[in-house]
């Protein structure tokens, strides 16, 4: 399955030229931020298949999409690490994701929620705490005259 998702990311013709990470807001989200968690290690690690899978940076990344935009090959960052996560989810090895409160679909990655909690200062947020269906339904619910 790994090597599938690396066919369909373009992660295969990746050049390691490093423009992925030179656009990466990770690097301005995490006081950690190497290659650990940035967009090329990821890939050099999922070509090389090591633990991919279990890889603590595969849950850092928020799916901007940014490194595909500037790579010079085409490679898409976000829709490897969709798949990689997908695959790990799949084989239950999904300790770092944040579930919807009413549906239980993935709303994001927890380094991602702790982030955007931190940067609002503020107590937790419900609202955040649901997928985008569920919201579109809860402000449906709040808004419908009747």
């Amino acid at each position: 399955m790994i090597n599938k998702v690396l066919e369909q990311s373009r992660a295969v013709f990746c050049v390691d030229c490093g423009k992925c990470v030179a656009v990466c807001p990770m690097a301005e989200m995490y006081q950690d931020f190497s290659a650990d968690i940035s967009p090329r290690g990821i890939i050099q690690r999922a070509l090389r298949q090591e633990n991919i899978l279990e890889d603590a940076g595969l849950w850092c990344c928020v799916g901007c999409n940014a490194g595909a935009q500037v790579c010079p090959e085409g490679v898409n960052c976000r829709e490897l690490i969709k798949g990689l996560r997908n695959v790990a989810i799949q084989q239950n090895l999904n300790g770092k994701i944040q579930s919807c409160i009413r549906c239980g679909a993935m709303v994001t990655t927890l380094p991602v929620s702790d982030y955007i909690q931190k940067k609002l200062n503020r107590e937790k947020i419900a609202y955040l705490n649901l997928c985008p269906a569920c919201r579109q339904q809860v402000y449906m619910e709040r808004n419908t005259l009747g």
